[in-house]
């Protein structure tokens, strides 16, 4: 298997029900896809015994996320951010009070096995983005693009689940499949 592309993220506002069972406001799509790391960081225990290792424990803890895209496009941040957008002049206001809310956030990554494309959708239920760093220069000599990373943590639902992943024979099912993970309920 080869990794050949990443596409198609799709976020979404969750509302986590006492019980760990995630509800989501409907997919939506920020910017292109630039890049994606998701860095798990696990509990570590050991316990020894004999002179020996007797018992150990490698469990999930949480993970660091990294999302880079070729826009920072106002709305996006908003929704991720916990910032608000004024209808009228679409100008984006930063306050120290905003609180960026739990999002679900998924990505699908083109793969090649013997020869033929398949599409994994990779989706972390309960993530939480931070405001990203602003760094910019002039344009010299030749043009430079720059993009965008907004890194964040993703954690676990109370009942546990922190990730799913599925993998397709169609980026149409794959879409279709990570947009219904994030499908708007109840409304």
């Amino acid at each position: 298997m080869a990794k050949i592309g990443l596409n198609n993220f799709r976020y979404s506002v969750l509302t986590e029900a006492e019980d760990g069972t995630p509800s989501y406001a409907g997919a939506k799509k920020p910017a292109k896809a630039v890049s994606c790391s998701v860095e798990p960081t696990n509990n570590s225990a050991e316990l020894y015994a004999d002179d020996g290792l007797a018992e150990s424990d490698y469990g999930f803890s949480k993970a660091s996320v990294t999302m880079g895209v070729d826009e920072d496009d106002q709305q996006t941040m908003a929704d991720l951010l916990g910032h608000k957008v004024d209808e009228e002049t679409q100008a984006m206001t930063r306050n120290t009070g905003d609180t960026a809310p739990y999002v679900g956030f998924g990505r699908i990554v083109t793969k090649m096995v013997n020869g033929q494309y398949q599409y994994k959708v990779e989706f972390l239920y309960k993530v939480k983005f931070a405001e990203p760093q602003q760094s910019n220069t002039t344009k010299g000599d030749s043009v430079e693009f720059g993009t965008v990373e907004i890194t964040g943590t993703a954690s676990a639902l109370a009942n546990g689940d922190w990730s799913v992943t599925k993998t397709f024979d169609t980026k149409t099912e794959a879409v279709t499949y990570l947009e219904g993970l994030m499908k708007k309920t109840g409304a």
